[in-house]
């Protein structure tokens, strides 16, 4: 399951978890943004606990969003969760996992310089082994898709992002933090690109790995 954009409804997640229960379905994705005030670092801390403990019956992998603080992705660590500047390999497929954004007008807690993103993301790469499928799970979009289209008609998704898919071409790319696009997709090349958004839209995915990988609307 690839959820994104909790915002603090845990109790959707909880409401998704309970649906999916019987499906087989054994880790969860889950790309950043935990709760509903940015500012609130404490709550933010208790949110991500929270998701953690709801979750331990799953294996979770995790990247915080820009939203978050950078306090949580130790406690990811702590929790073997963290797929934060990390690559995680699964069924001969790296996933390559980046959160935080590029740079907002709202100074939320975790953002980088666009050179800072490329330059990690080019690092992670740099780890994949010969021959593997490559899976990017960032919580922000490539710019210039229909992922990261805010309501006044702006790209304002990471031109980092987009060049690190423009160079290396992985086979997919999950991010969300743009809200106006969950659900949307796009392709850069034949990359395909996908907006999680936001759980409390009933929004999630299903990802599949295997000889081949598949990535489809979750259905309760």
């Amino acid at each position: 399951m690839v959820v994104a954009d909790i915002h603090g409804d845990l109790e959707a997640l909880v409401k998704l978890r309970r649906s999916a229960e019987d499906k087989g379905y054994d880790r969860f994705f889950l790309l950043g943004d935990y709760s509903r005030d940015y500012k609130d670092e404490e709550r933010n801390i208790s949110d991500v606990k929270s998701i953690l403990n709801m979750l331990s019956d799953y294996e979770v992998s995790a990247i915080p969003g820009n939203c978050d603080h950078s306090s949580v992705i130790s406690i990811f660590e702590e929790g073997n969760a963290s797929l934060h500047n990390r690559v995680l390999n699964l069924q001969g497929t790296a996933i390559i996992g980046f959160g935080g954004s590029n740079t907002t007008p709202f100074n939320t807690p975790l953002e980088y310089d666009e050179k800072v993103i490329l330059d990690s993301l080019n690092n992670l790469h740099s780890m994949v082994q010969k021959g593997s499928k490559v899976i990017l799970m960032a919580h922000a979009p490539p710019k210039d898709t229909g992922c990261d289209v805010i309501a006044a008609g702006i790209h304002v998704g990471s031109s980092a992002v987009r060049g690190y898919i423009e160079s290396k071409k992985p086979d997919l790319v999950l991010c969300s933090h743009i809200h106006e696009n969950g659900g949307v997709e796009d392709a850069i090349g034949g990359t395909r690109i996908v907006n999680i958004g936001r759980i409390s839209e009933g929004r999630a995915y299903v990802l599949d790995i295997g000889e081949t990988i598949s990535l489809e609307s979750y259905s309760a």
